[in-house]
């Protein structure tokens, strides 16, 4: 019966809210001793006004000490509710600050690595080693740029581009070919958009198309292929990218932030949701599907002319 009872919450209760209790019990237990007088005084018929003057002010009185209670209860309330809320905001520009500093330090050292990759295979051509050292950094960089645009998005404005999307997405792909090869996969690209152009942000585009490929790497079944779709549609060009891997249990929360339904593989549980804002804000049109036979995404990207474009 007393399994659920947390006896120091509700002593934590009765401390807090005390001093209400009291106010509340002493006003019925005047207004109450006042009324019983009022009741004997009137059935003997020796009522007069000036007999109930004493406890018509001391019930005023009563009135006034307890509101004056209240007031400052409420005041005190108010005043750590501040502090509670200035505090969490200085927490959260000191979390801020932080990230600006984590992904400024973080770009040289990946830059000098992939720098001396480059330059290593140039003189002494490709092996398995450099390979798995170049696969690993790249997939550094995907947390890097995320991580990145996370803590410039508030800061720049982010203007439109004119942009071929089937170049994009194949230079995309061949950014991470290394990766998919160290990883027994491999990557299929049926284009059928080849002239279109959209309007859209090159960063934005880059988070987008780069989280999804990189989402793939890590769910695809071994040896199996990620296929990658680009086509029109009316006012759209679709994008879509699908392979067999493990089915998302609960699609409805794959976009909220640091959701992972698979905590053996890396990541910080950022990426889609940082895909979903990006998408609101340019509306562009998710559609997910997740079976035992694939899981694909499927983006409904909007042609035409926009405001705010660099040509």
């Amino acid at each position: 019966m007393f399994r659920n009872y947390h006896y120091p919450q509700h002593m934590e209760l009765l401390k807090k809210y005390s001093i209400h209790i009291f106010g509340i019990i002493a006003f019925l237990s005047i207004f109450s001793l006042g009324m019983i007088a009022f009741i004997k005084q009137m059935s003997s018929g020796n009522g007069s006004l000036a007999t109930y003057i004493p406890y018509g002010i001391l019930l005023f009185f009563l009135n006034v000490f307890y509101i004056k209670i209240i007031r400052l209860s409420r005041e005190d309330y108010e005043n750590k509710l501040k502090k509670e809320k200035d505090y969490s905001q200085e927490i959260l520009k000191s979390q801020k600050r932080f990230l600006r500093y984590a992904v400024h330090e973080t770009n040289t050292p990946l830059a000098v690595i992939m720098a001396n990759i480059e330059l290593y295979e140039l003189e002494h051509g490709k092996n398995i080693l450099m390979s798995n050292i170049e696969a690993a950094t790249k997939n550094m960089y995907g947390i890097y740029d995320d991580l990145s645009y996370l803590a410039k998005k508030d800061k720049l404005v982010y203007s439109q581009q004119k942009i071929r999307l089937a170049d994009f997405i194949q230079t995309r792909m061949e950014f991470f070919n290394i990766v998919a090869h160290q990883s027994n996969l491999s990557f299929t690209f049926d284009n059928n958009c080849v002239e279109a152009e959209i309007f859209i942000n090159e960063t934005k585009l880059q988070r987008v198309i780069d989280n999804n490929i990189t989402n793939a790497l890590k769910y695809t079944k071994e040896y199996e292929v990620i296929k990658v779709s680009l086509y029109s549609k009316n006012d759209y060009c679709i994008f879509d990218i699908s392979s067999h891997s493990t089915i998302i249990k609960e699609p409805e929360r794959i976009f909220n932030a640091y959701y992972r339904e698979n905590f053996g593989q890396e990541g910080l549980g950022l990426g889609l949701r940082l895909v979903k804002n990006i998408c609101d804000e340019e509306n562009i049109k998710i559609v997910l599907e997740s079976n035992e036979d694939k899981t694909s995404f499927t983006y409904y990207i909007p042609k035409g002319s926009h405001e705010n474009i660099i040509t």
